[in-house]
């Protein structure tokens, strides 16, 4: 008789049948949850009525004690004075989606160290490179509320319809995703309805959201990152130090040697069709230690291509510039670029790579639907592990889901209420309006998931699909602000035809491959990459052909012209806006932008490329960069928004412990103070000047 388990270890997952054969379980979940329904129910429920009645606090504590004006403009930009830590939060936050915990480490189940590797590189230069684009907003729109408002500004109404359309697009991409992957999730873990999550995970959001727009946004997002690094940081110790079945680089190495070997016997019934199981198809020498993966690679393209349009064409990343200090924005994006890195993969390399070291029974359906992170975290932790990850993953969804609806909100409020229904409205209109979006956007957040679970469109599948679908519109849109020749009509001509084009690619390539049309076929790599390639590269290049024969030879005068509706109170000096430091920090995020994308895309692959397969000192030393840039990152990402707030922090403590009676008297003389600063226009700039004086004259002293 063959030994059972066939590696020695993992043996939970092997029982001998009554022939004397060794059989491996046929899925790891077996389609029973791990916890109780009321479980799922406390942590959605639970953590949604926290957050909602904790962020509404803070921006109540904020407006008492600092002295916030909640204006529609402060609804909707935050007072345009947002610091460079909480920027780098907000960041992080809103590009951990579902599929930054899950999706990731699926990608190391199938390809190995290379998954992980690809993931976070091709997500993440595109947050460095629009650090450019944030700081030509404060030099070319610097009173604009959203993306489509300069499209409109530039290039006319024509134009502002069709990114409008593909900017809603890209919003319902990636609640889509957000939804599926979270549904998915609590449902395999705790039994909870699928359709029941899908409608409950939003209501919290929606409640903060509501109370305190994109500032209760930007709390909450810093919160959840806190919570999302923290457990980022337990589980990768726990697989490379801590664990009693792993806990070693140098056994996960020999694991994944074993895993992966030629002469393992993958035949019924010692494994089963869909579960990992011998060489990796693709890799060098069919290993899961070595970058010379093919798949690894097609999907490290997808991802590129599919990832400049979810951060281009998502209003959620222009709201988030315009929100900043424009002396904190290129930092803040740089920053959490970098940071944003180490949770696929440091998270990856250490779930994803641990689900192949314990040699676990999970299916590719399951794979597909983001299920390797908690198969993992259950096999090492029991219950407090799929605690621990539907709590780090109900704080993914939700943080970025808030963004999401600050998005449509400020599309719809700005893009279709103020410029087509009511250009006159004042403040108190678009503040109803924008809250208004919000809750009609939560609520159809929750049917459109059950509606994509019911069509049984995965999570993986949509990942890979979004490229295909709004990468036409990535080069026109970044043309818009860095290039002065771009025309109008180029803009639609590639976005439209680049969109057309790619469907058509996709959908045949799917065809000629694989002779069928479904949701399987059109998911692979060649039909996905393929689209991705020719929707990207088609918008770029009509649209460039097009400004080369016409130029449009634009100077940015009407996009310096769009207005605020109502005047914020901010205290921003004028030398924020200084052109020339405006140049300078232009030039540092393109130097350290473009340098980092330089090294985690081409420099640190092609090095890893002669190792071949990792030696096991090789593999140690990845393993250790994956634990000390998820240990860093967490400290700074936590850390830095604190010490940045420190003096608003003091104050709300302050006034918290000062007599009411004082903060009234406080409050009122701010109020006739405002007033007469805005019946004589000078004396604001005069104010602001002084104070600026005075605080140079201190920091001589």
């Amino acid at each position: 008789m063959a030994q059972c388990p066939p590696l020695g270890f993992s043996s939970k997952y092997y029982h001998v049948s009554e022939s004397g054969s060794c059989v491996r379980q046929t899925s790891f979940f077996e389609g029973k949850p791990v916890l109780g329904q009321g479980v799922g129910y406390s942590v959605i429920l639970g953590f949604g009525a926290f957050f909602a009645f904790f962020t509404s606090f803070l921006v109540w504590l904020e407006k008492r004690y600092v002295g916030s004006r909640h204006t529609s403009e402060w609804f909707n930009t935050a007072g345009r004075n947002i610091n460079t830590g909480l920027i780098a939060s907000v960041i992080v936050s809103q590009w951990t989606w579902a599929a930054t915990i899950l999706q990731s480490s699926n990608v190391a189940w199938e390809y190995g160290v290379s998954g992980p590797f690809w993931y976070a590189s091709g997500a993440t230069i595109q947050v460095l490179l629009f650090g450019v684009i944030a700081i030509e907003i404060k030099r070319k729109a610097p009173h604009a509320h959203t993306v489509c408002e300069i499209v409109k500004a530039r290039w006319g109404t024509a134009a502002h319809i069709v990114f409008l359309s593909f900017c809603f697009l890209t919003n319902i991409i990636v609640t889509a995703m957000l939804l599926l992957g979270g549904s998915a999730v609590v449902n395999a873990l705790t039994g909870v309805n699928i359709y029941a999550a899908s409608f409950l995970i939003p209501l919290g959001v929606i409640v903060y959201t509501l109370a305190g727009g994109l500032k209760a946004t930007f709390l909450a997002s810093y919160i959840h990152s806190v919570i999302v690094h923290i457990v980022l940081v337990v589980f990768v110790y726990l697989v490379y130090t801590a664990s009693s079945e792993l806990g070693n680089p140098r056994v996960i190495y020999n694991r994944l040697v074993e895993v992966a070997s030629k002469s393992r016997i993958c035949e019924e019934p010692v494994s089963h069709d869909g579960q990992s199981c011998g060489p990796v198809g693709g890799n060098y020498k069919g290993s899961y230690l070595t970058m010379l993966s093919s798949g690894g690679l097609v999907f490290g393209i997808i991802n590129i291509v599919g990832n400049f349009g979810t951060v281009f064409v998502d209003n959620g990343y222009w709201v988030s510039a315009i929100a900043a200090r424009p002396s904190s924005t290129h930092k803040g994006y740089l920053l959490g670029g970098l940071v944003w890195f180490a949770v696929p993969f440091s998270l990856a390399t250490s779930l994803g790579l641990g689900a192949l070291a314990l040699d676990l029974p999970i299916t590719e359906s399951e794979a597909s639907r983001g299920l390797v992170p908690p198969a993992t975290a259950i096999a090492l932790m029991g219950k407090g592990g799929s605690v621990l990850l539907l709590t780090m993953l109900f704080m993914a969804v939700t943080s970025a889901g808030s963004s999401e609806l600050i998005a449509v909100s400020s599309l719809c409020t700005y893009d279709i209420y103020r410029t087509y229904i009511n250009p006159e409205a004042n403040g108190k209109k678009i503040l109803r309006v924008s809250r208004g979006v919000v809750l009609a956007f939560g609520c159809f957040m929750g049917l459109l998931a059950v509606i994509l679970n019911k069509v049984g469109v995965s999570l993986g599948w949509m990942y890979l699909a979004m490229g295909v679908l709004i990468g036409s519109a990535v080069f026109p849109i970044a043309f818009m602000l860095l290039w002065r020749k771009a025309n109008a009509s180029g803009a639609i001509l590639g976005t439209l035809s680049g969109c057309a084009l790619g469907i058509i690619t996709w959908l045949s390539v799917t065809s000629i491959e694989y002779g069928r049309v479904n949701l399987d076929t059109t998911g692979r790599n060649a039909p996905m990459l393929a689209g991705n390639l020719v929707s990207i590269f088609t918008g770029g290049a009509v649209h460039a052909v097009c400004s080369i024969l016409w130029p449009q030879n634009y100077d940015w005068d009407t996009t310096k012209q769009i207005t605020v509706v109502e005047k914020d109170n901010s205290e921003l000096p004028a030398e924020e806006f200084n052109e020339e430091k405006l140049k300078r920090a232009k030039a540092w995020i393109i130097k350290w932008g473009v340098g980092f994308t330089v090294l985690i895309v081409i420099l640190w692959p092609v090095l890893s490329l002669p190792a071949g397969v990792f030696s096991k000192g090789y593999f140690t030393f990845w393993a250790v960069i994956a634990i000390a840039w998820g240990t860093v990152g967490s400290v700074v990402i936590i850390g830095l928004p604190l010490i940045e707030s420190r003096e608003t922090i003091q104050r709300v403590f302050l006034g918290m412990f000062t007599n009411d009676r004082l903060m009234e008297k406080v409050d009122e003389m701010n109020f006739k103070l405002q007033t007469i600063m805005l019946a004589i226009p000078d004396a604001e700039n005069i104010y602001l000047i002084e104070k600026e004086k005075a605080k140079k004259k201190e920091a001589i002293e």
